[in-house]
């Protein structure tokens, strides 16, 4: 069963003893991290929310990229967690302290595409959205680098939610599904370089994350570079004159400091 009526995320929410939103689904714990994403100003201009997922039988922690990209998760299961976690995050931005700037989410190509039999005006998450007093605009639909299924659902989705005022993003350009052909058929608002380009452009192999700069330019969307982990690196890029910057030598990924009373 996939979750789709508010009363259904309503039974699976709850709050931590320091006020942040948390969520359960079967034997999973989902709590939110928030990284910032910087301008070349310096200027923290959004964060990508991340989830963190823990199984409650075997007592481990489950890398997320693990979780979606395993073929041994059920597809509802990720599509349902990935959910879950989109509502956690959104609830827990608007009671941090960077409520007033872009929140940077991921989202499943099969998840995204349900968009596109849904009245995007009046579904649950502009619903949300407007009791939070969050705009459009500040959601960033990070697309991952998994191949979609229906590829011309896939573009309608994508086109409804952009119309509807939302921003796009191609997450890990350079990696998988994140390539040139899927920056066409979307038109995103911004292109995230992937850390591998990042790499590869600092030991000498410019060309990948050139090209993937190129690409951007063409049509209009702006630039992140993720994964940036050394001093060399962030350099590297701010030479580059990129529109925004990511990674573990600006900010490591921690949970939100509620500063608002938690809604429900």
């Amino acid at each position: 069963m996939i979750l789709s009526t508010k009363n259904q995320f309503q039974q699976c929410l709850s709050t931590s003893e320091n006020g942040e939103f948390v969520a359960q689904f079967k034997d999973l714990s989902l709590s939110s991290v928030f990284q910032p994403i910087y301008n070349k100003f310096n200027d923290v201009v959004g964060v990508e929310a991340l989830v963190r997922i823990f199984n409650n039988r075997s007592k481990t922690s489950i890398r997320p990229d693990q979780f979606f990209h395993s073929s041994l998760t059920p597809l509802d299961d990720k599509i349902n967690v990935e959910r879950l976690s989109r509502v956690i995050h959104i609830r827990n931005f608007a009671i941090s302290s960077f409520a007033n700037t872009s929140l940077f989410l991921n989202i499943l190509p099969a998840a995204g595409e349900s968009f596109a039999l849904s009245d995007v005006e009046t579904c649950l998450l502009s619903s949300r959205l407007k009791e939070l007093q969050i705009d459009r605009s500040q959601l960033v639909m990070e697309l991952l680098e998994i191949e979609e299924n229906n590829t011309f659902q896939f573009k309608t989705a994508i086109q409804k939610l952009s119309d509807a005022g939302y921003q796009i993003a191609i997450d890990d350009f350079g990696v998988s599904a994140s390539t040139e052909q899927r920056v066409k058929l979307l038109q995103p608002n911004i292109i995230k370089i992937d850390r591998s380009l990042l790499v590869k452009y600092v030991s000498g192999d410019t060309s990948p994350l050139l090209n993937g700069v190129k690409i951007a330019n063409d049509i209009n969307a702006k630039v992140v570079v993720e994964g940036i982990e050394t001093e060399e690196q962030f350099h590297a890029m701010k030479s580059l004159n990129i529109d925004m910057y990511q990674g573990y030598y600006l900010a490591m990924p921690s949970p939100i400091t509620p500063t608002l009373k938690c809604t429900g």
